[in-house]
């Protein structure tokens, strides 16, 4: 630890005694760098969240949009399966009528489930799914059909055991579809958890920064202002009492400057007067 103090302040010694010895233009630039550069930093940060955070605010919307499409994909298997429940237990057609809406339905929610899959970006998260949609497009397929085929059970008025057994493969077909719909909803619900994690954590570190982009902004400013003071206020003080010297015919108490920039040469001047006036004084 001690080294370490012993070594920051040498680093800092040497550091204030290369900014001494620096040109006033340089330090000038050096000032007005020191605040840029802060909020240089904060702008690239703010943004770079702001396009995280959108990319992100975007992939949680996708995947509402998402599970909402399960739901409604099994909404619509559900009443396909209570109409024809319906039509089963009265024989009237009227009953269908849920059927025949979600026969028509279904096809264009698949297509929408796929649309939206088929948003995601790596490739092999997205080719799963699309796997698991085709597994599910397949048993809702064969499942209308056993539907449809338990309506002409019916019309046919085939054999009451020979319908509950195909109503049995039915519930299981049906079980599948939830079974698997409920997989992929699962899924997509925890990478909706995660995405909404994520963004809250943005959210967190963008507070954080804004405070500490602030204290930076501080530091840097104190810095500044220290800088200024060491490298040219002082130099104009040392100015200011050189020429006070020469107005009083007194020796000048400060070394002579030796910076060629614009103060140092008039400090250089001034001293060359002052030395000047004092070879004359003694002739005289």
């Amino acid at each position: 630890m001690n080294r370490l103090k012993t070594f920051l302040k040498w680093r800092w010694i040497r550091f204030l005694m290369i900014w001494n010895h620096a040109p006033i233009r340089a330090q000038g630039g050096i000032l007005a760098l020191i605040p840029i550069i802060a909020v240089v930093i904060s702008f690239i940060y703010a943004f770079y969240g702001n396009r995280n955070r959108e990319f992100i605010e975007y992939d949680i919307q996708r995947r509402f949009h998402l599970v909402r499409q399960y739901n409604d994909l099994l909404n619509l298997m559900l009443d396909a399966e209570t109409g024809e429940r319906g039509f089963l237990l009265t024989e009237r057609d009227e009953y269908l009528e849920p059927y025949r809406i979600a026969v028509e339905k279904i096809p264009s929610a698949i297509s929408g489930l796929r649309e939206t899959i088929n948003q995601e970006l790596g490739e092999k998260p997205r080719v799963e799914r699309l796997e698991k949609l085709d597994k599910v497009e397949q048993l809702v397929n064969e499942q209308l059909k056993s539907l449809k085929l338990s309506q002409d059970f019916v019309k046919q008025n085939r054999d009451r055991e020979a319908l509950y057994n195909h109503l049995k493969n039915g519930k299981n077909l049906m079980d599948a579809i939830r079974l698997n719909l409920g997989e992929m909803q699962a899924h997509d619900g925890d990478l909706l958890k995660e995405k909404i994690d994520e963004i809250n954590d943005i959210r967190r570190r963008d507070y954080i920064f804004v405070f500490v982009a602030l204290l930076i902004g501080l530091i840097m400013r104190l810095i500044s202002f220290y800088l200024f003071d060491r490298g040219i206020v002082r130099r104009i003080n040392r100015l200011t009492e050189n020429v006070g010297s020469l107005i009083k015919g007194e020796p000048f108490n400060n070394p002579t400057p030796k910076k060629d920039d614009a103060i140092g040469l008039l400090e250089q001047e001034i001293v060359k007067i002052g030395k000047q006036n004092n070879l004359d004084t003694k002739s005289d």
